[in-house]
C-alpha cells in the first residue's frame, strides 16, 4: 500500500519561520504533541522541517518494546503516548529522522497526518510552499497490471528498473517494446511483445512495425524503450527521421549520461567536467571539456506531437506525462526524455539514486517542462534555483571540480535554461 505523506521542499523554508509548528499543535487531535520538527543550521545557510515520511512497513513498528506504534484506521503508523516509554528505539531505527524524542514528557512523537483532518495542518498553514501533502491513491489507480517479471538483472540501487515498470503500468499490456543493446534490454523479462534491434536502427525498426500497425487498423503501441548512447549518438539521425515524419512511435530515452553498458564512456549527454573511462581526470585533463547535447529539445524542435524531459523524483509529472504521451502517439511520435542516474557511473551511493534527480530539478540542471507541436510550457517551475555545486556535490563523478569548473556548468545550466524559458514565452 502507499499513503499520502508530506512532500517537503527544503529550499525556501525561512528561517524562524513558525508556522507549520504553530498549525501543527493547533490541530484540533488528541494528544497536543509536536508532530513536526524545525532543524536550522544557520552556519550552513540550512532551514528545514523533518517529519515521517509515511512509510508502509517502516522499521519502527517492530523494534517498539511496548507495541505503543501500530497502524491507525486510515492506515498511518501512530504512537500512542499512554503506552509509550520515551525509550527512543523508533526514533534511532528511523533512516529519516522523522519521529521525535519529547524529552521533558519522555514520549516520542511521530506526524500521523492530522488522522482525522482532509489536509495536513502543516501543509494547509505554510506560507513558502515548502509543505505540500502528497496523495498516491490517484497515481496507483491509473495503473494497469504489471507486465515486468518480479526479478530484473539491473544494478543495484539502479533507478531504471522504477522506471520501466512504471512506463509499463500507465501503457498497459498492448505494446511491443522494441530495445537495442543497453543497459535496459527486457527481452524475455516482460509479459508484452520484444523486438531486439541494432543501436543504430531501433527508430527505423519501429517505424516499419507502427506502419504496418496503421495499416492494418491496430492501435498497439509501439515503444521504444533505450539509452542514451542509442539515442544521442549512434543513432541520432534515424530517431531526428522518425520525429521529422511523423512516425506512431513513443521514444522513451533513459539519459545515464554515459555508455554505462559498455564500461562508462563519454556520450554526447555527458555533462561538462564529468568523469568517464574516456574523459579522465589527470595533470591535462579535467573531465569532459564539452557541454551535453540537449538532446530532448532537438527532437521538441522537430514540432512532434508531444516531447518532455521527466525523472522519478517528481513520479506523478513522469506518470502524467506518459499518458499524455500514450495519448499523443495514436496520431504521431512521442518522446520522453528520462533523467536515470546510474550509481556506478556517477559514483554515488544507491540510495540516493531518486534524490539525485530531485537535486536535479532543484538547481535547473534538469528542468521538467513539456512541448505539444512545438509549443513549451513548464510542469515544475523551480522559483528559487540552488546553486549547481549543490547537485554536483552529490557524486565523485564531479570530485575533482574546482571553482573554474563549478562556475562553468552554473553559466551552462544558466544560459540553458534561459534559453527554454524563451522558448516557453513563444506564445506570449
Amino acid at each position: 500500500m502507499a499513503y499520502p505523506t508530506l512532500l517537503k521542499n527544503d529550499n525556501g523554508c525561512p528561517v524562524g519561520c513558525q508556522e507549520c509548528l504553530k498549525a501543527c499543535a493547533d490541530r484540533g487531535s488528541y494528544p497536543k504533541l509536536p508532530q513536526i520538527e524545525k532543524v536550522e543550521l544557520p552556519e550552513e545557510n540550512f532551514s528545514t522541517v523533518s517529519t515521517c515520511n509515511q512509510c508502509s512497513d517502516g522499521d519502527c513498528l517492530d523494534v517498539c518494546p511496548t507495541g505503543a506504534l501500530r497502524k491507525n484506521s486510515a492506515g498511518f503508523v501512530a504512537i500512542d503516548p499512554a503506552t509509550c516509554l520515551g525509550c527512543g528505539l523508533c526514533n534511532m531505527v528511523c533512516p529519516y529522522g522523522g519521529i521525535m524524542s519529547i524529552e521533558n514528557l519522555h514520549k516520542s512523537s511521530k506526524c500521523d497526518m492530522c488522522h482525522g483532518r482532509e489536509t495536513a495542518a502543516c501543509a494547509e498553514a505554510c506560507p513558502h510552499q515548502v509543505l505540500s501533502e502528497m496523495k498516491a491513491g490517484p497515481l496507483l489507480e491509473s495503473f494497469q497490471p504489471d507486465v515486468c517479471s518480479p526479478g530484473l538483472q539491473f544494478c543495484a540501487g539502479c533507478a531504471m528498473e522504477l522506471v520501466a515498470r512504471v512506463l509499463l503500468k500507465t501503457l498497459g499490456d498492448d505494446v511491443v517494446l522494441f530495445g537495442a543493446p543497453s543497459c535496459c534490454v527486457l527481452s524475455d523479462k516482460v509479459k508484452v511483445q520484444y523486438y531486439g534491434t541494432l543501436m543504430t536502427n531501433l527508430a527505423s525498426t519501429a517505424s516499419g512495425v507502427s506502419r504496418y500497425f496503421k495499416k492494418t487498423g491496430r492501435e498497439t503501441i509501439c515503444l521504444a524503450l533505450t539509452g542514451d548512447g542509442a539515442t544521442a549518438d549512434l543513432a541520432f539521425g534515424t530517431v531526428s527521421a522518425a520525429a521529422e515524419r511523423g512516425e506512431r512511435i513513443l521514444y522513451v530515452c533513459y539519459d545515464n549520461e554515459a555508455y554505462m553498458n559498455t564500461g562508462i564512456q563519454r556520450i554526447g549527454t555527458t555533462p561538462f567536467g564529468a568523469w568517464t573511462n574516456t574523459t579522465q581526470v589527470g595533470s591535462h585533463d579535467r573531465g569532459k571539456s564539452r557541454a551535453a547535447k540537449d538532446v530532448a529539445i532537438l527532437i521538441a524542435e522537430h514540432g512532434v506531437n508531444y516531447a518532455a524531459t521527466a525523472t522519478l523524483g517528481y513520479m506523478a509529472d513522469m506518470v502524467e506525462k506518459f499518458k499524455k504521451a500514450k495519448e499523443a502517439v495514436k496520431t504521431g511520435f512521442a518522446y520522453i526524455h528520462v533523467l536515470a542516474p546510474c550509481p556506478t557511473g556517477w559514483k554515488m551511493p544507491t540510495e540516493l539514486a531518486v534524490a539525485v534527480t530531485r537535486m536535479a530539478v532543484s538547481v535547473n540542471y534538469f528542468p521538467l517542462w513539456e512541448a505539444v507541436k512545438g509549443n513549451f510550457a513548464f510542469t515544475h517551475e523551480v522559483k528559487d534555483p540552488r546553486p549547481v555545486g549543490d547537485y554536483i556535490g552529490l557524486m565523485k563523478r564531479f570530485g575533482h571540480y574546482d571553482l573554474r569548473q563549478t562556475e562553468t556548468l552554473q553559466a551552462i545550466v544558466d544560459e540553458r535554461y534561459r534559453r527554454l524559458k524563451r522558448l516557453t514565452h513563444k506564445l506570449q
